[in-house]
């Protein structure tokens, strides 16, 4: 790839999501800071030498600097970016202490740290809000279209047409969430309850591990039990030239009826049309609430098999629609997207709970280099997965950094509990040592991820094989 296409398709896409959920992660800290009436020194998009910048009449020196991989606000009394106490705080004066971060309540203290990344959140779901009003939700109803003889539903004896209540007893509302359970339980017993002909009972589902490939050659190691959702033999698209074509199909007819049989999903249509090969058969649609009768000749394809070198099947040349989306009101649209970042939250921490009990692999964590490989990534695929992209992240900065780890605002956060439990700070030693220790943890983390995606995108290119 020339570098020019490299930066724009890749470079400039990370920095933009970088720089925006920077930011608000520090605008969270900053609006706090302020409301306490804490003296902001500097607001910093990045690391190292300024680049370009400006002072406000609050005193403020809000700057752009040289390494673009985050960010901070130092509030006076600050020693450094990692807001550790500065010399000289006993001996200010009052009207400084009035406007010191140090010198402020440990409860003011603490909403400022906790300002930061709880913004981040908030964030996330007012993106994933704005989607729901403007794109929508993806909605699937989470009936079962079709059931993969020999997988794991099809051994516990889910049918087609089967309602999914509830997962691990959870709700389910759509298909997406049951994709979202199942891909992080590989090889782990689940509790479904089922809904069949108006009667609920149980089955356990223990999805099998698969390996499976994105269009951009990742691999990921995802749980699957082997169904489809259920979709109406509704016509999307019509492909030109095609046997649906020249029968008079068009996109947005409902298919009711094939070859003389009822069609009741797209499955179930695409079946008898695999069987009619060459044969003019009746297909009957509904069209804007009036029913037609049309004839169509689907077309002879030869596609090869495992069991033998070509199969002839039929081919109408019409495709569904795969994803449904649901747009909401203000209200509504807020209230999902609360749900979906709860839910995504879950999903998080069950993932980390897998590495740490060694159940999944750590090779799937990832840096600088992979977060900047998907934000292109994203981009390419629209400005809609671009902005969803960008609401998962800043929902990952929000956990990563309520990390009871020194040197993250988690880390603050468990030394201002011990003080207000203990009525007076942790020993400046103690302090000192705990800082050490958690930069040494963060960069162990950042050394191991950079690694992870070294590799991950050696192997994706085939390097040293």
């Amino acid at each position: 790839m020339p570098v020019l296409d490299f930066i724009v398709n890749y470079i400039i896409p990370f920095l933009v999501i970088l720089t925006v959920l920077v930011f608000v992660h520090e605008m969270g800290h900053y609006a706090v800071a302020r409301w306490n009436k804490v003296r902001v020194e500097v607001f910093s998009i990045g690391f190292g030498r300024e680049l370009f910048g400006w002072t406000d009449r609050a005193g403020t020196r809000w700057k752009f600097s040289a390494i673009p991989l985050g960010g901070y606000v130092k509030m006076f009394g600050d020693a450094n970016a990692a807001s550790a106490g500065g010399d000289g705080l006993d001996t200010m004066s009052p009207a400084e202490r009035a406007v010191s971060f140090h010198h402020k309540r440990v409860g003011q203290r603490a909403a400022i740290v906790f300002a930061g990344p709880f913004i981040n959140y908030v964030f996330a779901v007012l993106v994933l809000a704005l989607l729901f009003i403007f794109a929508g939700q993806p909605f699937t109803p989470p009936k079962v279209g079709t059931v993969v003889p020999g997988g794991a539903a099809a051994a516990a004896g889910l049918r087609p047409g089967d309602r999914i209540v509830s997962v691990e007893g959870r709700s389910i509302e759509r298909f997406e969430q049951v994709a979202q359970l199942v891909r992080l339980h590989p090889e782990d017993r689940l509790a479904f309850v089922i809904e069949r002909a108006g009667r609920r009972f149980s089955l356990t589902i223990t999805p099998t591990r698969s390996v499976q490939t994105d269009r951009w050659k990742n691999k990921h190691v995802l749980g699957s039990i082997g169904i489809n959702p259920y979709s109406p033999a509704e016509v999307r698209r019509v492909q030109p030239n095609s046997a649906a074509a020249a029968a008079g199909i068009k996109p947005g007819d409902r298919i009711v009826e094939v070859a003389g049989e009822k069609v009741l999903s797209f499955e179930q249509m695409a079946k008898i049309i695999r069987a009619s090969p060459g044969k003019e058969i009746s297909v009957v649609v509904i069209r804007a609430g009036r029913r037609l009768a049309l004839r169509a000749t689907p077309k002879p394809i030869e596609i090869k098999t495992k069991d033998k070198p070509t199969v002839v099947i039929g081919q109408l040349g019409v495709t569904r629609r795969l994803v449904d989306y649901a747009k909401h009101g203000p209200a509504t649209a807020v209230w999902q997207a609360v749900k979906e970042t709860v839910s995504m939250t879950r999903a998080t921490f069950t993932a980390i709970g897998q590495m740490i009990e060694g159940s999944r692999s750590t090779k799937d964590l990832g840096g600088p280099l992979r977060i900047g490989e998907m934000a292109g990534q994203m981009a390419q695929l629209g400005f809609g997965e671009y902005i969803w992209f960008m609401g998962i992240l800043s929902l990952h900065l929000c956990l990563i950094n309520f990390f009871p780890i020194p040197m993250l605002d988690g880390g603050h956060l468990v030394f201002y509990a011990y003080e207000a439990i203990r009525g007076k700070p942790l020993g400046e030693r103690a302090q000192e040592y705990g800082f050490r220790i958690g930069l040494a943890l963060v960069l162990t983390l950042m050394l191991f991820v950079t690694w992870n995606d070294i590799v991950h995108l050696t192997d994706k290119m085939g390097l040293f094989r």
